[in-house]
């Protein structure tokens, strides 16, 4: 689980690229937007240069608010708490957002066809991150949207609240 949460979190972390370096006007911009989502690809990369994950996914952002989907992962936050959901373990995770910041971007590029190239460093884990495809979908997302509703898991998943 715990490898498994580095991945999630370096996901979560595609959308706070924006938020770094030379790309602090595109997070405004798509803040101003109201609503987007994007595609992204996550290559993590061990000390020695093995590739231990290699995924894609999707993240939506409104606001303070994202869902993030990738492999077996889903990331919701609603602007105050954090769900991290795994379906393969069955494992949800609930802590407040603020608990996230613990990664940062090393390089953060904007490429001609508008996509978004950073590198974080995480406990010796290199990660790669190219998020495309940014787009507004025209819509504002429902707040559920932005929640995992711990009701509508199987009977045995572990819930672990860490929230105050």
């Amino acid at each position: 689980m715990k490898k498994t949460v580095a991945i999630l979190f370096a996901c979560l972390f595609a959308v706070s690229a924006f938020a770094q370096n030379e790309a602090v006007t595109l997070w405004g911009e798509l803040k101003k937007q109201g609503t987007v989502s994007m595609d992204f690809t996550l290559k993590g990369m061990d000390a020695e240069g093995v590739v231990i994950t290699n995924e894609e996914g999707k993240a939506y952002l409104q606001g303070d608010c994202y869902r993030i989907e990738c492999g077996d992962m889903l990331i919701c936050c609603d602007g105050t708490s954090m769900w991290m959901y795994n379906n393969t373990s069955e494992e949800l995770v609930i802590d407040q957002d603020e608990a996230l910041p613990f990664m940062k971007a090393t390089d953060v590029k904007k490429d001609q066809q508008g996509n978004v190239n950073a590198t974080y460093v995480a406990d010796d884990i290199t990660f790669k991150v190219k998020v495309s495809n940014i787009k507004n979908p025209g819509a504002r997302y429902e707040a559920p949207f932005f929640k995992i509703d711990e009701t509508t898991l199987p009977e045995d998943v572990i819930v672990t609240d860490l929230r105050d």
